[in-house]
């Protein structure tokens, strides 16, 4: 860099009129030093070039990893739903056996009740034969 100050301050005195050295030479100096050298910008560079490289690969790790959870609570979710389901269906098997046993006493209800009217239907028949034979009788008499 203290070349590259040398080579312009020369260069400048050369094609202008300088009036002041002091103030050249500071001007030079400035300017010089807000000058990157190529090698170090290079540098620079290639070591964000590969910080950026490290941050992405950690990024992708990252992400891998929180897919293998998402994947792990899937598969809790679909293992507690398939329980769920067992759980229903053994709850609808329970229902189904209830219903089986309400409809056998349904059954019997119906063959008591056909009973039931059977037997007041010959009672009623009996009954009325009874006072049937007692009006004869009375009649008869």
């Amino acid at each position: 860099m203290a070349n590259l100050a040398e080579m312009l301050e020369q260069d400048l005195e050369e094609a202008f009129e300088v009036k002041d050295k002091k103030s050249l030479h500071r001007f030079v100096a400035s300017l010089t030093e807000n000058i990157v050298q190529k090698s170090a910008f290079d540098q620079h560079i290639t070591e964000l070039k590969s910080d950026v490289k490290i941050l992405a690969e950690t990024m992708k790790k990252g992400f891998e990893a929180i897919d293998k959870r998402f994947e792990a609570v899937d598969k809790r979710f679909e293992d507690l739903y398939r329980y769920m389901d067992k759980r229903f269906e053994s709850v609808d098997k329970r229902f189904e056996d209830m219903n089986s046993r309400f409809e056998d006493m349904n059954k019997r209800f119906e063959d008591m009740g056909k009973r039931f009217n059977m037997m007041f239907t010959f009672m009623n028949l009996g009954f009325g034969i009874i006072i049937l034979l007692t009006i004869l009788f009375k009649f008869l008499q």
